[in-house]
């Protein structure tokens, strides 16, 4: 789930021989890499896109996502049972479907019972729902009835960090579950269970070449950085003057700020909004944490009354 806008990175190489006009043909691989390393050289958080996985913890450890970036934040399953089952589905005999059907003596229960049943099937299909819609799943009664946040291990010789040392246990002893990395594993403090992680990645198309936001300030910046390190070996070589060199850097390093800076401001009202009810608060919310950041922009209400 992207929060902005993205273009392919051949707007990019377009502009770059519309500027540059240059004279032998540019090695497309080579500025596609170094699209990449202007984009981690911006490392905006808005330019990553949001991305929530469930997996299933096998042994103490379970492969990180494909094309993880960052961990914003992992919640584990502390109830039974795999999160696409639920205890509170029920099943029934009866052959009656609806109140309406007539039903014969012992054919099937009372129409209370038919009704109570149908009722909890389709609660049921609409938690499932829920569950399967993308990216939303967190937002649902369910993740928060079932999940707790699972924080990350603080010390060498936690649950996490030595579940595969059996004469290592117990150093660090703690009450509450915890995850390290072990790249490319994810290690946690229970043997199984279920996790649900939120991370964010790097958008890429369906050729694997990153997606950029389409902003100006990153087509300017990207551009910039790529006509850099093209002129850097003419530099090394002699063939590039040093002030010339210097304002490409410069360049550089400031279109690089720019595109940073436009990529961290609020672009709406309902954001400066949100933000806006975040700060201006007499107490803080010191549980946030424990509950998932939700309802971080609620207002704050006072009872100031004797």
């Amino acid at each position: 789930m992207s929060q902005v806008q993205l273009v392919s990175i051949e707007r990019v190489l377009a502009g770059l021989y519309r500027d540059l006009k240059p004279i032998i043909e540019l090695n497309e691989n080579d500025m596609i890499e170094w699209a990449g390393e202007a984009l981690e050289f911006i490392g905006a958080y808005t330019q990553l896109v949001e991305k929530v996985v469930n997996l299933k913890i096998e042994d103490y450890k379970v492969l990180v996502p494909s094309g993880l970036k960052n961990i914003v934040q992992i919640a584990y399953k502390h109830t039974e049972g795999s999160p696409t089952t639920t205890t509170a589905m029920l099943t029934t005999a009866d052959k009656c479907i609806t109140c309406d059907d007539p039903c014969a003596p012992g054919a099937c229960s009372s129409c209370a019972s038919v009704c109570a049943t149908s009722a909890q099937l389709i609660a049921n299909a609409e938690l499932f729902l829920q569950y399967y819609k993308p990216n939303s799943f967190r937002a649902t009664n369910y993740y928060y009835d079932h999940y707790r946040p699972l924080k990350r291990a603080t010390g060498p010789f936690s649950k996490a960090a030595t579940s595969g040392c059996t004469s290592c246990t117990d150093i660090s002893p703690g009450c509450v579950h915890e995850y390290s990395l072990d790249w490319p594993y994810i290690q946690t403090s229970f043997k199984t269970g279920y996790i649900c992680v939120a991370y964010v990645s790097q958008p890429l198309d369906d050729r694997g070449w990153p997606m950029i936001p389409d902003e100006v300030s990153y087509i300017e910046a990207i551009k910039r950085y790529i006509t850099y390190k093209v002129k850097y070996a003419e530099f090394l070589q002699g063939h590039l003057p040093g002030n010339i060199f210097t304002k490409l850097e410069d360049d550089w390093h400031w279109y690089c700020q720019q595109a940073r800076n436009k990529a961290n401001m609020p672009k709406d009202i309902d954001t400066l909004e949100n933000l806006r009810k975040q700060h201006i608060r007499l107490l803080p919310k010191v549980q946030r944490y424990d509950r998932f950041f939700g309802n971080l922009s609620t207002r704050e209400k006072l009872d100031l009354k004797n």
